[in-house]
């Protein structure tokens, strides 16, 4: 009996479900059916509902939404404006569209419109006239050109110290992209909308980029990276920094959205710092080892910033955002940093004075005599200061016209260097005025050894004049000087010489013993002297015999006037006696000179013959 009623039970519970699960299938059946024949739930035809209505009842619905339609245009900044339907010429044409997009909706999927909607658009049921619709748009306010305001893209900050750089929201602004503002009020009217967004249906223009583009936020950070950069220079106990607050005036931005460097600014900012830590070439000051503080100019020793290396340099430190503290890159280097950048150890060559001093560490290890370039043939070793550039042994110094091999060559200016010149036997002094060199430093060969043994690439080298310290040999070489040039002008003896020759030899007694070594053609003064000598001498007996000549002529000419060709008589004797007597007043060169002594000779002798009667 029990078993029975629970077999019972059980087609009960089964028949239950049985009927229930048929009613369902014909409830499933006929709402199908229906559906076969209207539009199901939650369906929109052009903006109007179509839900459980076959296609007459819609196009009813649409005929009526037609009348009196507006469409409200809602702007931006809570404006709006309203479309009358009446203007454009709007009306209904039905083809048969929506009986076929009746026949594409699928009947026995009803449930499935219980979770979803359909918005069905018919192009074919609503018309308005084209041209009526685009008069009206244009005569909307938000289609005015001259109220519109463009979008502004969202753009960099200015450079804050404290902030760097920010993003600078976009504005959107109220212009209309008139293309698609056409499509969507179109579409709009088409499907009977009440109202349409213009914001909603992206009807405005929009800024390129907005504060949320990947592209500016990387330039944000790009250039918060550069401006990041600390970079501080070292000069010595002086230091210059560089930061954002400068490299910031640096930075624009290129029409990629990029950051671009200028390259020139951080050039001018590199010419700067050269111009004001650069020491190669400017004058500095040297306390001689004369005393002296002199300034020299010229040459090319010192701090000198390499531009283009270094410019290359900080533009890698910013694209890197590096902080650091670091020299520049230098072109030329130096000993110390400061006004004296040249430390303790350097050259210091006197062309005045014709000598050189060499310290290492502040201690004098050479000093030496040397011949500096020739005066006279425009030769002469430029002033300045100068690094030295290398030393080499056993180099051959060549140019036009000559090879001079030597054994120790320091080159500091060009082509001019320290050497030794073994040629000469005499260094300091005055050579370099007219017997100098080609420009080059000249040295005695023990004074070059040591100076190349003790000096390094880089030293520096005081090249420079100063009054009043010329040597003693120099001096006298100078006076010596004179003294030849005065012998020099004595030019052939004669007796016009003798001012000369008396002026040459008193300023030869003159000069002291060290002096008189250097007067290299004092033979030719001893010559001159015994020339004007033998010309005095020559003169004197030529005065002396004129003389004599002149004292015998009266003598010669009464011997001639009364003895010659004529008689000799007692009568004559008195004559005779006068013209002995005059004779023998006579000198005894002019003695010589009466010719005709032996007329008066006879003359006597006649007499006496004829006195004493023989």
């Amino acid at each position: 009996m029990k078993v029975s009623e629970k077999f019972t039970k059980k087609q009960i519970i089964l028949g239950s479900v049985g009927i229930a699960l048929f009613v369902l299938l014909v409830i499933y059946i006929s709402i199908a059916i229906f559906f076969q024949g209207h539009f199901a739930f939650h369906t929109t035809v052009n903006g109007v509902s179509a839900s459980g209505k076959n296609p007459k009842q819609v196009e009813e619905q649409i005929k009526k939404t037609i009348d009196g339609y507006t469409l409200t245009v809602e702007e931006r900044e809570n404006q709006s404006e309203v479309l009358d339907g009446s203007k454009i010429g709007l009306k209904t044409e039905f083809d048969g569209s929506l009986e076929k997009e009746l026949k594409k909706q699928n009947g026995f999927a009803w449930p499935l419109y219980l979770f979803k909607s359909s918005k069905i658009e018919v192009k074919t049921m609503v018309k308005y006239d084209e041209d009526s619709l685009e008069k009206e748009l244009q005569n909307l306010n938000c289609m005015d050109e001259s109220k519109m305001v463009k979008p502004e893209n969202a753009t960099v900050s200015e450079y804050s110290k404290s902030k760097g750089y920010e993003i600078v929201p976009e504005k959107e602004g109220t212009e209309i992209d008139t293309e698609k503002f056409s499509e969507v009020i179109g579409k709009s009217v088409t499907n009977l909308q009440k109202s349409v967004s213009l914001e909603d249906e992206k009807c405005y223009t929009k800024p390129t980029y907005t504060k949320d583009s990947e592209e500016l936020k990387t330039l944000v950070d790009t250039m918060n990276k550069y401006a990041g950069t600390e970079v501080t220079y070292e000069f010595g106990d002086k230091s210059e920094k560089l930061d954002g607050e400068t490299i910031s005036q640096w930075l624009t931005v290129n029409e990629n959205m990029e950051a671009d460097i200028s390259q020139d600014k951080v050039s001018e900012y590199v010419a700067t710092l050269a111009d004001t830590y650069n020491t190669a070439g400017k004058a500095k000051s040297l306390k001689t080892s004369y005393g002296t503080t002199v300034t020299v100019s010229g040459g090319d020793y010192g701090w000198k910033i390499d531009k283009a290396a270094e410019t290359e340099a900080l533009m890698e430190n910013i694209k890197a955002g590096d902080k650091v503290s670091k020299e520049p890159a230098y072109a030329k280097t130096a000993s110390s940093h400061g006004d004296n950048d040249y430390g303790n150890t350097y050259v210091e060559v006197n062309l005045t004075a014709q000598h050189l001093y060499y310290y290492k560490n502040g201690s004098l290890v050479l000093e030496s005599d040397f011949v500096s370039g020739n005066e006279s043939k425009g030769w002469s070793t430029p002033t300045g200061v100068y690094g030295l550039y290398y030393k080499q042994k056993d180099k051959a110094l060549r140019g036009e016209g000559y090879a001079t091999p030597v054994s120790f060559w320091m080159p500091f200016n060009g082509g001019v260097g320290f050497h030794d010149a073994t040629w000469r036997k005499d260094f300091g002094g005055n050579y370099y005025h007219k017997s100098g060199s080609r420009g080059c430093v000249n040295l005695p060969y023990s004074a070059a050894q040591k100076l190349y043994e003790n000096i390094e690439a880089g030293c520096p080298i005081f090249v420079y004049t100063l009054g009043g310290t010329e040597s003693t040999k120099a001096k006298s070489q100078d006076a010596a000087s004179a003294v030849v040039s005065a012998i020099n002008s004595i030019g052939t003896v004669s007796q016009g010489s003798r001012s000369a020759i008396s002026n040459a030899r008193a300023q030869y007694d003159a000069l002291d013993e060290s002096a008189k070594g250097y007067v290299t053609n004092y033979d030719v003064l001893t010559a001159a002297e015994a020339q004007l000598a033998q010309l005095d001498a020559d003169a004197a007996a030529t005065a002396a015999d004129q003389q004599a000549q002149s004292q015998a002529q009266p003598v010669i000419d009464a011997i001639n006037n009364n003895l010659v060709n004529q008689a000799i008589t007692l009568d004559k004797k008195p004559i005779v006696q006068e013209i002995r007597r005059q004779y023998d007043a006579l000198s005894d060169a002019a003695k010589a000179k009466v010719t005709n002594y032996s007329v008066l000779t006879e003359a006597e002798r006649l007499i006496a013959t004829m006195e004493s009667g023989s």
